[in-house]
């Protein structure tokens, strides 16, 4: 790896060569890196190839090798390797009783537990991970940790890592005194394709300005590129492969194009608190979040409170937690998310929030948002306190549910098309210790139902006295709508009738969708 790079630079990496270590461009100004030649994509990896392998005389299967540092993260080739975990599948996990907020009662099958960690679920939507500090009598201690509010449950989910006793099935590393022991899928000694990382980025852009990394491909990183507190950062048409926690880190005004992330273990791509004006555009994300055992993840394109952001023409697959989320003044824009919300819930393909109740000035629009996992996931989320939102055109098909507003209000829903969720199309979900829900518009959204699943759920912990003031709703398709209409907080469950008696009389809704009620088209004939 090029140890020195000066400002205003462009530094040439030779095609198809691996540069091995971490790439230096802290406070950089006005570098850019790129491949030189057409022969493939110059790679950069902290990792390091791992020579000298034999196999275990005791498990011919597994195969070790000696190395200097403890690994971060192994590959194969192209293959992620998952570090050794007791149990062996993502569930059912192990469950523990809590005796204080740092211990856990459990039964282990091996009491060597000196370099192991615990990962646990702390919430639907949540996993933390902490160090083991010893295990003694069925009660293992965590080591010190900050878990944020979210720490054991009276009963816990969890997994263990890191021991080579849990090393028992193919597909998996451990290391132990030195040596690094592996059990390759194929059974093949991992001689001239193994290569182990320790926690480092590829590369290093913090507090830098006006840096682009153009057509450079980058695996085996805890970060592929690390531009937190950067000025204009630019990565295009590169390739980020199975990053340990993230694969880009953005400052202010980055510019994202034609980016590739494939696979990651937690996070995929965020930004700085306080940045604002980034861009995000026709990039393909695979896998985040996905990568080994379930943990925490924040989400593939995530600007958690950072402002000014355009997101569009992405194209997100198989995520393990939110698709997109984005906070004040955002356009999201023409992406599609396939598959997401796939180890975690409470989740959204596309999602903001304001707990501040200040307005968003955010739109979402035209967005395809299919087949996220699990019943609290929803197309599209507007959480805590969620206002100011233009929700326009987008097409959300096959998920738990279409829509939920959470505590949310001023938003308007307009011109979507809601296709087979599973669960309804669109819950108000009112929890907040005071009235909140009103003012937003449900209008020329199209409702495809089958089955009997609700279009509406409206539900207060305030009960009926305010679900009239959630939203108005007009000119909305009903397409062969389910007798089981509405569900609604101190009524019940009501038909299409009902519905237009008692709270929405949606007197330029759709023929085509009301002449499928026979009860309304009676009603409608006796005004």
């Amino acid at each position: 790896m090029p140890v020195i790079v000066s400002d205003n630079e462009t530094l040439w990496l030779d095609c198809g060569q691996v540069y091995s270590g971490e790439l230096k461009l802290v406070e950089a100004r006005n570098v850019t890196i790129r491949t030189a030649g057409r022969c493939g994509k110059a790679t950069l990896t902290p990792a390091s190839p791992v020579r000298g392998w034999a196999r275990d005389p005791r498990r011919p299967q597994v195969w070790f090798a000696a190395t200097s540092f403890r690994p971060s993260q192994l590959q194969l080739g192209e293959e992620f390797i998952a570090i050794a975990h007791h149990p062996n599948a993502s569930a059912p996990w192990l469950k523990g009783k809590r005796q204080s907020s740092q211990q856990l009662w459990v039964t282990l099958p091996n009491d060597d537990l000196s370099h192991a960690s615990i990962v646990w679920r702390a919430a639907d939507w949540l996993i933390q991970s902490r160090a083991v500090a010893g295990y003694q009598a069925g009660l293992l201690t965590l080591a010190p940790g900050d878990d944020e509010g979210f720490g054991l449950l009276p009963e816990t989910e969890f997994y263990l890592e890191g021991m080579r006793w849990m090393l028992d099935s193919p597909g998996e590393w451990a290391w132990h005194e030195g040596l690094l022991f592996v059990w390759p899928h194929d059974g093949k000694s991992p001689e001239g394709r193994a290569w182990a990382s320790p926690r480092s980025r590829a590369i290093d852009a913090r507090g830098s300005q006006g840096v682009a990394i153009v057509g450079v491909r980058i695996f085996g990183a805890s970060v592929g590129v690390d531009g937190s507190g950067s000025r204009n950062l630019v990565v295009r048409d590169t390739e980020i492969i199975n990053s340990s926690e993230e694969a880009l880190l953005l400052g202010s005004g980055a510019r994202v194009q034609s980016l590739w992330v494939k696979g990651s273990q937690q996070h995929g791509l965020r930004a700085d608190e306080d940045a604002h004006a980034i861009s995000v555009s026709d990039s393909r994300f695979d896998g985040v979040g996905m990568l080994g055992m379930p943990r925490r993840s924040k989400g593939v394109i995530v600007f958690e409170t950072a402002r000014d952001v355009l997101v569009e023409r992405n194209q997100i697959s198989d995520a393990a937690y939110i698709g997109i989320r984005v906070f004040r003044d955002a356009r999201v824009s023409d992406n599609v998310i396939a598959r997401a919300c796939l180890r975690l819930s409470d989740c959204g393909g596309v999602y903001t929030f304001a707990r501040d109740r200040q307005r968003l000035n955010t739109i979402i629009e035209r967005n395809r948002v299919s087949g996220l996992a699990g019943r609290s996931a929803y197309g599209i989320y507007l959480d805590d306190f969620a206002n100011g939102v233009s929700v326009y055109a987008n097409h959300l098909e096959n998920n738990g549910g279409g829509i939920e507003l959470h505590n949310g209000f001023d938003n308007q829903i307009v011109a979507n098309r809601f296709v087979n969720n599973r669960h309804e199309h669109v819950l108000f979900n009112e929890t907040a210790p005071f009235a909140s829900i009103s003012g937003n518009q449900v209008s020329q959204n199209q409702f495809v139902s089958t089955g009997e699943v609700p279009v509406y759920r409206l539900w207060s912990r305030h009960g009926s006295t305010y679900v009239k003031r959630f939203a108005d709703f007009s000119a909305n398709d009903y397409q062969n709508p389910p007798k089981r209409f509405a569900e609604v907080e101190g009524m019940g469950m009501l038909d299409i009738a009902a519905w237009r008696s008692r709270i929405a009389d949606e007197q330029d809704a759709t023929r085509s969708a009301l002449s499928r009620s026979p009860k309304l088209s009676r009603q409608r004939q006796q005004k």
